[in-house]
């Protein structure tokens, strides 16, 4: 029998292991995406159950924090569950066995499962449960249904000697600075002359220690959202040439990105409401056990259609987005869940109210986060599982 003699591997040929990622990590970019600063206030959002400062290998998106999510969480050893929907409404006074919601709770912690709630900007926050639903539909040209609030803006303005320029604006506008609607890179400098003396201990990269130094530099002002900020202030630091870099940030009063409950569009024709209950099923892959419900019918074509995941109850407006929905003529609007509202004006509009539940309504949200989360923690170990 002829032994086989394992070659040496080259430790430059071996594959790297990749590390795992922080609960904090994702939860920072989960925030990025959304920040819980333009939530609907009083609503629950966050790490609910757990800890940010364990890793996770394997990470399930699931609608709703049902028994069924997370044992799929515990099967696939997950360490972190991500919810459409918070688990705790209020503080719990106590966690009991016997009680449902304190059965969850502990469920998580003996598994070593920590729970995210999403804030509910992402139902509002472009790319967000709304968008990604009015695209799973097919809709064209959307609009927000009922606006909510503005991300805030700042101008950033940073010092840098003249040939360093470049460097420094471009790292700043690929970290998302000096967009402007249709416009990104956008920018304007002015000339002008920045002196210093170096003391002890510095490390100048241009002129010596205790002498007054004169160097040609440049004022680079950028517009700045909210949540690109911290962002655009690391980029800046890591690409300017001077080992203390001169910043400025002024708030400013211009409204930044919209975030808005609900979205409005054109179909591409005007088809009946048989047709438009087709499209919908077919579309976030409703059964014959879970078909879309319609809650009063028209024989009238329709034309245009509103859609919002979740509940369609109050948005913080001074209207409800169904009432906004008729308001703005649309012909049928799609919701993951009704109020007592809705149906009390539901047969009294010329908008037929689609019912498609919870689940399907945040579905196309939930998969797009989950390619999201791949994406942007490709480099790591980092699993996502949708996990319906």
């Amino acid at each position: 029998m002829t032994s086989q003699i394992q070659e040496p591997t080259d430790a430059r040929t071996r594959p790297r292991r990749r590390r795992a990622v922080s609960v904090a990590e994702i939860v920072e970019f989960l925030e990025y995406l959304a920040p819980p600063s333009l939530s609907e206030p009083d609503t629950p959002y966050g790490l609910q159950v757990g800890s940010a400062l364990v890793t996770t290998r394997t990470v399930i998106l699931a609608p709703l924090p049902t028994y069924s999510a997370i044992s799929s969480a515990a099967a696939y050893k997950a360490g972190l569950l991500i919810c459409a929907a918070p688990l705790l409404h209020k503080p719990l006074e106590a966690v009991r066995l016997d009680d449902p919601l304190g059965a969850k709770v502990a469920h998580l912690i003996q598994r070593q499962v920590s729970f995210y709630a999403l804030a509910n900007a992402y139902a509002a926050a472009p790319g967000g449960f709304d968008d990604s639903l009015a695209e799973r539909l097919g809709l064209a040209g959307t609009r927000t249904l009922v606006p909510t609030q503005a991300e805030g803006q700042s101008k950033f303005v940073v010092f840098v000697p003249s040939v360093g320029v470049e460097r420094v604006r471009n790292a700043a506008a690929e970290a998302g600075a000096g967009v402007l609607g249709a416009y990104t890179h956008c920018a304007f400098q002015t000339q002008g002359v920045g002196t210093f003396i170096p003391q002890a201990g510095s490390n100048p990269s241009v002129g010596k220690i205790g002498k007054r130094e004169r160097v040609e530099e440049t004022r680079l002002e950028m517009l700045v959202s909210e949540r690109e900020m911290a962002g655009v202030i690391a980029a800046v630091l890591g690409a300017h040439p001077y080992e203390e870099v001169a910043y400025d940030i002024y708030p400013l009063r211009n409204p930044g990105v919209v975030y808005g409950r609900g979205r409005i569009g054109e179909l591409p024709l005007k088809v009946s409401l048989d047709t438009v209950l087709a499209q919908v099923n077919d579309a976030l892959g409703l059964t014959r056990d879970d078909r879309a419900r319609c809650l009063h019918r028209t024989e009238m074509p329709i034309g245009s259609l509103a859609a919002a995941s979740g509940s369609s109850g109050a948005t913080g407006e001074s209207e409800g987005l169904l009432r906004a929905a008729h308001r703005q003529a649309a012909g049928a609007f799609v919701t993951g869940g009704v109020s007592i509202a809705d149906l009390t004006i539901a047969d009294n509009t010329g908008t037929v109210l689609i019912d498609v539940g919870f689940a399907p309504s945040v579905a196309p949200g939930l998969q797009q986060l989950a390619a999201q989360l791949r994406e942007t923690f490709c480099a790591t170990a980092l699993e996502v599982v949708y996990a319906p």
